[in-house]
């Protein structure tokens, strides 16, 4: 006689499953450092103003935009970089009109490893600018001579699993939806 199959729906039945493999990477920090310049003076060429802007010009703001852009100093015991940051320069023309404009600045960033240097060839650097104005000088043209804040932190990470084969438990019981009622 043939055995007959049932379909069970009930916990007994049915196999149980192995709990899944809870498991995130994390970035690690294997080199950083930074440079903090309170007040550094550059000449700041903006680029892209409107052919309205009418002259003579001062400098009302500066911030970073857009990614930096770093390349390896030759150096083969540390760490150093060369950091160029992108800048949006609000620029405040003879009539009073507000303009921007875009220049860049270059700075150079050491970084402290906490494993051997040759190892961190497997790493992403991320690079953290901070960017505010002193002071400036009016001009005629958009050449500024300038005196900025400029604090550039870098991190070279490493990312890595970090896996735990303990399944996700609520932090509480589940609660009824309303009062239980009293029995007598």
């Amino acid at each position: 006689m043939p055995v007959k199959h049932h379909d069970c729906s009930c916990p007994v039945c049915k196999p149980c499953k192995p709990a899944p493999m809870q498991g995130i990477l994390l970035p690690r920090i294997i080199a950083s450092g930074r440079t903090w310049q309170r007040r550094s003076c550059v000449t700041l060429q903006v680029e892209g103003l409107p052919c309205c802007a009418q002259p003579p010009f001062a400098l009302c703001s500066v911030s970073p935009c857009g990614e930096p852009c770093w390349e390896p100093l030759a150096d083969g015991r540390s760490l150093r970089f060369r950091v160029t940051v992108p800048l949006l320069c609000q620029i405040r023309d003879a009539c009073g009109c507000l303009h921007h404009g875009h220049a860049a600045i270059s700075t150079e960033v050491c970084l402290t490893a906490s494993c051997p240097i040759a190892e961190c060839w497997r790493s992403h650097m991320t690079v953290l600018p901070c960017v505010r104005l002193v002071c400036a000088d009016c001009t005629q043209d958009a050449c500024f001579t300038a005196q900025l804040e400029v604090l550039v932190e870098a991190y070279l990470l490493r990312w890595e699993p970090c896996v735990t084969d303990r399944p996700c438990k609520p932090s509480c019981p589940e609660l009824p939806l309303y009062p239980q009622p009293c029995r007598p």
